[in-house]
């Protein structure tokens, strides 16, 4: 995980590295643009990705395929998912379809998951598909578990960097060329 992570960074970092060397001759907002075809290459470089909850079930999310909802400023993606129980082995497989909007964590210098909702989902057992009530408790699971998912991390020189320029906020915003980082101006 620690290594798809590392090469999420590395790609944004060359954004973030072409806005901080500007800093000083840059005048007005400083914004980052990463297009659809850009986040969907960041993006999958994070998956699949595995998450073991409750120590009961081992979740796999994968094959994300990204779009924009600019008129919503939000991100939708579709999913593929299987989930196995550990008890029993039982293994529920299918796909979700989700949209969330993006916050940027002065804190720690990441862009995150936020507000995020399942539109759809279509789960199976092998035997067929789930009750309504069990695809609605998968839902709340997955919301649960991406709400605050860590898109972008930018390492620790480039957190100083920001630091050091005085960058504490940034808006982000979905538009119909991609996703925007608009870096407030330093105090």
């Amino acid at each position: 995980m620690q290594r798809r992570l590392y090469a999420l960074t590395l790609g944004l970092a060359v954004f973030a590295a072409a806005w901080l060397s500007g800093c000083a001759t840059m005048g007005g907002p400083r914004v980052v643009t990463l297009s659809e075809a850009d986040l969907q290459r960041l993006v999958e470089r994070q998956f699949p990705h595995q998450r073991r909850v409750l120590e009961l079930i081992d979740v796999t999310v994968a094959r994300p395929t990204l779009r924009l909802l600019p008129e919503r400023n939000r991100l939708g993606t579709a999913l593929d998912l299987s989930a196995t129980e550990r008890l029993g082995g039982k293994t529920v497989r299918g796909s979700l379809d989700l949209d969330y909007a993006l916050r940027f964590e002065p804190a720690d210098a990441t862009v995150r998951m936020t507000q995020v909702q399942v539109l759809g989902s279509k789960l199976d057992l092998g035997s067929g598909p789930l009750s309504p009530s069990a695809n609605r408790v998968g839902a709340l699971l997955a919301e649960r578990l991406l709400d605050d998912f860590v898109l972008y991390r930018a390492d620790a020189r480039r957190v100083k960097q920001m630091q050091q320029a005085g960058v504490m906020a940034a808006d982000v915003v979905v538009t119909p060329r991609g996703v925007e980082i608009r870096f407030a101006d330093p105090r």
